[in-house]
């Protein structure tokens, strides 16, 4: 009867622990600053570059319960237009691969007057960029609308910005500035194709190691409690029937 009790309740137990670990439970202290969604938190600050707060927190879990003892955790993926999508760029930090479209960047390469730009291509930032950042080392909003502005002119004056393959020489095609009376180019962004990188944000390790730490002692202690439980409620029989 004691083990019967006692597997009866592993199920919904072993759920409890899976959640806890992975994303904390208010019945259990201290499981959400040791959950693993924290760890990731915790190591997106030692693996990312100045990584937003949004960033930080920018995976999500689903919820395992007794008939599905599976959790699985996965970027957040906002919705378009509507907030940061950190499926973007975490996605590739942890899995690598090419480089997703940022909004601006596929905006700069279908601007009216950009010239002979690949479809194909991404903007990657090049060290000359002259402008602003913020303090996570991103160019910002306000930047990118001002190069909208400079590049909507149609005077060829200096501090106007060109978008396009620039005329001679072997010089590729990007977002450039125009200096001195547009006889000088200098490189803000090029457009690259085939942009790729490699993994470097070990997720799948961090969260291995945070659940390890914690789940067995989740276990255990849900499975005493839900046990304990039943016998108070008079739905289980715990007697061995040895005097």
């Amino acid at each position: 009867k004691w083990t019967n009790e006692h597997s009866k309740q592993l199920p919904f137990s072993i759920a409890q622990a899976l959640n806890a670990s992975v994303q904390g439970s208010k019945f259990i202290a201290g499981s959400k600053q040791k959950s693993a969604l924290n760890a990731l938190a915790g190591s997106s600050r030692r693996y990312l570059d100045r990584p937003k707060p949004s960033t930080q927190k920018g995976f999500r879990a689903t919820v395992a319960n007794k008939r599905n003892l599976a959790t699985t955790i996965l970027p957040k993926d906002g919705k378009v237009g509507k907030g940061y999508n950190q499926q973007r760029y975490l996605g590739g930090n942890v899995l690598g691969g090419s480089r997703a479209p940022k909004d601006f960047g596929a905006a700069l390469m279908k601007h009216p007057l950009a010239r002979n730009m690949p479809s194909n291509a991404r903007l990657v930032p090049t060290p000359y960029w002259d402008g602003k950042k913020n303090q996570y080392g991103n160019i910002s909003k306000t930047q990118i609308k001002k190069l909208f502005e400079e590049a909507n002119t149609t005077h060829y004056q200096s501090k106007s910005v060109f978008i396009g393959k620039p005329r001679g020489g072997s010089r590729p095609p990007g977002v450039y500035r125009r200096h001195n009376n547009n006889t000088q180019l200098t490189p803000l962004f090029y457009a690259v194709i085939n942009v790729s990188y490699r993994a470097r944000f070990p997720a799948e390790k961090v969260v291995g190691q945070s659940i390890k730490k914690d789940f067995g002692l989740y276990l255990r202690h849900q499975l005493t409690k839900n046990v304990a439980k039943k016998v108070k409620a008079g739905k289980a029989d715990m007697r061995t029937g040895i005097s």
